[in-house]
């Protein structure tokens, strides 16, 4: 065991979850009581991902064959706090994804693209988002539908489909209806139906994916 727990630090990655996913991790006390009362070192460590978000960051220790969530058990013999657990989820996953981050380009929107699953966790990396909101006109604005699916658009620029003009309004409808999809595909493993815009503050959420006339600049 020794041995495992020294490994543990370098295998440690983020995950995007629904606040449910705790509820249902975590031990019940008077149902399922925690062995000797130990109900916060069985309880999965999470953070909110931003602002209002209604997304949290969780975090899971990957070994060949399984993966498996970090308690605040594990975290205390990791030797670990949870500002130390989410520096080195957040280091470790820009050193698994900085040579596959791709971007797919969907015509009236673009899809983030790292395999792995790790779609929804490229949220975490402020850097990547500098770089590819450079030369926008307004806001870069995302959708979250699923951990394997980021769509993201800008807020103002223009687009022509055989020689017409397509709104932005328009194109993030089109984003908004794929990530819809996407979301009910997707089942229990879903993520959020909200509209998310990078501001110098973070993220922060502009609507939802059935009330989004808000989200574009007047």
């Amino acid at each position: 065991m020794r041995g495992v727990m020294n490994c543990l630090p370098p295998c440690i990655y983020p995950r995007i979850t629904r606040p449910d996913f705790l509820e249902n991790a975590a031990p019940r006390p008077g149902i399922a009581p925690a062995p000797g009362g130990q109900y916060k070192a069985q309880t999965p460590i999470a953070r909110a991902v931003a602002g209002d978000i209604d997304l949290r960051v969780t975090y899971a220790i990957d070994f060949p064959t399984q993966r498996t969530t970090l308690t605040h058990g594990c975290m205390k013999q990791l030797g670990l706090d949870a500002q130390g657990v989410h520096a080195q989820a957040v280091e470790n996953l820009h050193r698994k994804t900085s040579q596959k981050v791709a971007t797919q380009d969907l015509v009236a929107y673009k899809a983030l693209v790292t395999g792995d699953d790790l779609e929804a966790c490229m949220l975490l990396l402020p850097d990547l988002w500098a770089g590819l909101s450079k030369g926008f006109k307004g806001e870069l604005i995302a959708v979250v539908p699923s951990k394997n699916a980021l769509y993201f658009m800008d807020s103002r620029a223009t687009l022509t489909i055989a020689g017409q003009p397509v709104s932005t309004t328009t194109r993030l409808a089109l984003m908004c209806s794929a990530a819809t999809r996407v979301r009910a595909e997707a089942g229990a493993q879903g993520l959020s139906d909200q509209v998310i815009a990078l501001t110098p503050e973070g993220w922060k959420v502009r609507g939802t994916f059935g009330a989004h006339e808000a989200v574009l600049p007047a």
